[in-house]
């Protein structure tokens, strides 16, 4: 249990923690993370439904350096939330995590995350979980292949793009299906178009 001394430390640091000056905040968060992980993840997760976005980005950022343990808390607040700003929340904390950590493949508990996300209608969830997507290599790739064929126009455009950004060959061949299919929507030949006349 946190004493008294260390509590008062606590709240020195991680004022300095929400101190603009990158080299105040880094360092404090450096300590925070070394000497109070906890009580410092527990604020951060609890940040993630806070309206000033100074703080939920910073505390976004600095949950992605906890790497994968992040994740294991990430995912029961997400499935237990109906608010949009701390969905949005997790699911850029998951991409920080995953692009520090190079995590290629989620677990079962997590990919749960994102096919949730991914039947949202909320456009900033659409947006944020395709961002996600686009960061897991092939597995990614698999399901951006088949999100870009949705009903809704954002999800399949953001799959588009976000495929568009991978240049591969499985995503050529796709892209010349995609172009000779009738039920297509236009605006999305449209996009594959414009990307093959650059």
């Amino acid at each position: 249990m946190t004493n008294y001394i260390d509590l008062d430390k606590y709240t020195e640091l991680y004022k300095d923690f929400l101190n603009p000056n990158p080299h105040i905040n880094s360092h404090a968060s450096l300590i925070l993370r070394k000497e109070f992980e906890g009580e410092f993840m527990d604020n951060l997760l609890a940040n993630l439904n806070e309206e000033d976005l100074f703080i939920r980005r910073k505390s976004i950022l600095a949950l992605g350096r906890f790497g994968k343990k992040t994740l294991k808390s990430i995912v029961p607040l997400y499935m237990d939330t109906n608010n949009t700003t701390v969905k949005v929340s997790c699911l850029k904390t998951m991409i920080k995590v995953i692009v520090n950590s190079n995590i290629q493949e989620l677990t079962q508990d997590e990919m749960l995350v994102v096919n949730t996300a991914l039947k949202d209608d909320t456009s900033e969830v659409i947006l944020t979980v395709i961002s996600l997507l686009r960061q897991l290599g092939t597995t990614g790739r698999n399901i951006l292949m088949k999100t870009c064929r949705d009903k809704d126009l954002l999800r399949a455009k953001a799959s588009i793009s976000a495929l568009l950004e991978m240049k591969d060959q499985n995503v050529n061949e796709l892209f010349d299906e995609l172009l000779n299919d009738k039920s297509i929507d236009p605006m999305i030949k449209e996009d594959i178009l414009r990307d093959k006349i650059i």
